[in-house]
């Protein structure tokens, strides 16, 4: 089995990341190579499909951060929409990490593929407008909601130092895998707008944005491709815990598998590329 691994446009322990993947694979006999945004997407073509078992995403796409000025969202060019709704339809396996969910924001697309959108600034989303999304960082307890899903094999209940997010998540789109019994009120999530542009003791709570999802797992299809998403994945605390290296094994191994593939293309979600 061979892995190809994304990251780029935003901060991450990139040894911690890195360790992890390797140790995972190391005790598979798996193969992978890492490619960085925004070069990497010469691999989300379709004649790359099934180049890779399956891909690992953890990196934001779309996205100009940087500390003190505004979020800026753009692209991905019609090619590269094109490219990656065609790659999907051919049943390319992917595990989505963490931040990715905040890929691609000026393209609704990627987040009806992923799930939902965290939003680093306003937007619209599925016809309606959008606050800028929340983070929140400490303890919560995750809780397997699906043992039996192959995603969740020989996973049990764990507690996370990692960061949550307040944002849309299209929970009757997905199966859920896992979900957090932590307080999710949106005035406890720091307004990410603002804390990119003033920094964390100016920034706003998220009062009055509608409430965060509970859910920090799940699998859909994306075109005719098998996914996964796992919201933790914020430190290298996280990287080393025996549990989210087992989910991230367990999740890239069953978006490869031929049953995930048949699963997909009986339940396929279109992608607009525009």
């Amino acid at each position: 089995m061979q892995v190809l691994v994304l990251t780029g446009g935003h901060r991450v322990d990139l040894d911690a990341f890195l360790g992890m993947v390797t140790d995972i694979c190391a005790a598979r006999g798996w193969l992978w190579v890492h490619a960085t945004q925004p070069s990497a997407q010469a691999w989300l073509r379709p004649e790359h499909a099934g180049r890779f078992d399956a891909l690992l995403c953890h990196d934001i796409p779309g996205l100009h951060l940087r500390r003190g000025e505004p979020p800026v969202p753009h692209g991905p060019t019609p090619q590269v929409a094109q490219g990656i709704v065609d790659l999907l339809d051919r049943g390319q396996g992917l595990v989505v990490t963490h931040h990715s969910l905040a890929g691609w924001p000026d393209w609704e697309g990627w987040a009806e593929a992923l799930g939902g959108r965290f939003h680093y600034a306003p937007g619209r989303l599925r016809g309606r407008r959008w606050p800028s999304s929340g983070t929140w960082v400490g303890d919560y307890r995750i809780q397997v909601t699906a043992p039996t899903h192959p995603v969740c094999d020989g996973v049990g209940d764990f507690t996370v130092n990692d960061e949550l997010y307040c944002c849309p998540v299209f929970e009757g789109d997905v199966v859920p895998l896992l979900r957090t019994d932590a307080g999710l009120d949106p005035s406890r999530f720091v307004s990410s707008y603002e804390h990119v542009r003033h920094g964390e003791a100016q920034a706003p709570d998220c009062s009055g944005h509608p409430p965060a999802s509970d859910l920090v797992g799940w699998a859909k299809a994306a075109g005719r491709s098998p996914l996964v998403y796992l919201l933790p994945g914020d430190s290298a605390r996280t990287f080393a815990l025996e549990n989210y290296r087992r989910l991230v094994g367990n999740a890239l191994a069953w978006v490869a598998s031929p049953g995930a593939h048949r699963w997909a293309s009986e339940h396929p979600v279109r992608i607009d590329p525009a």
